[in-house]
């Protein structure tokens, strides 16, 4: 297997297309480039995200908090918005909670609704961390190299992708 991405793909997509050629394979490099990008991409954000001790998981969940400052949004809002069910937030919640960088409170009239928000201290190192991603990562350097035109199309496209998959998928995390 070549070590070179592009001529990877090649070579796969050339193997797929003998091995089965009754299947169309013009969707494997994207497919396959969209995966291994995505693993990558992961593995550079959680190496900055240690270097102040949480996951990129973590800081991911942090982040998404202050967004809305107006609405404190409850476990549930969180867990659709980054497609995984209730119990991997709940954990996460507890886990945010007990280390100080968010706070939950009751919702109102509701005891069984929490909402969440992000402390002091969950803000200074969600900042520190966003800082660190925007100087250290590969991903970021790569984005610096585009023309601001080739950002946009790249951006359009991705986005385009995502509304996609946000509409199939939603409803399946929603249903866990």
């Amino acid at each position: 297997m070549p070590r070179n991405p592009v001529k990877q793909v090649e070579v796969g997509q050339t193997h797929y297309a003998d091995m089965l050629p009754d299947i169309g394979v013009e969707h494997f490099g994207c497919v396959w480039h969209l995966y291994t990008l995505g693993h990558l991409v992961q593995t550079d954000l959680d190496r900055v995200a240690r270097k102040i001790g949480l996951s990129f998981a973590d800081l991911e969940f942090l982040g998404m908090l202050p967004i809305e400052p107006r609405q404190s949004p409850r476990a549930t809002d969180i867990a659709s918005s980054l497609y995984v069910s209730h119990a991997a937030v709940s954990s996460r919640v507890a886990r945010l909670v007990k280390a100080g960088l968010i706070a939950r409170e009751p919702a109102g009239d509701d005891r069984r609704a929490h909402v969440l928000s992000v402390t002091p201290k969950g803000r200074e190192l969600l900042r520190r961390a966003l800082d660190m991603i925007a100087r250290e990562t590969n991903i970021v350097r790569f984005f610096g190299r585009l023309t601001p035109e080739d950002r946009q199309a790249f951006t359009r496209i991705l986005g385009l992708l995502h509304e996609d998959y946000d509409r199939l998928f939603v409803g399946a995390v929603r249903q866990e």
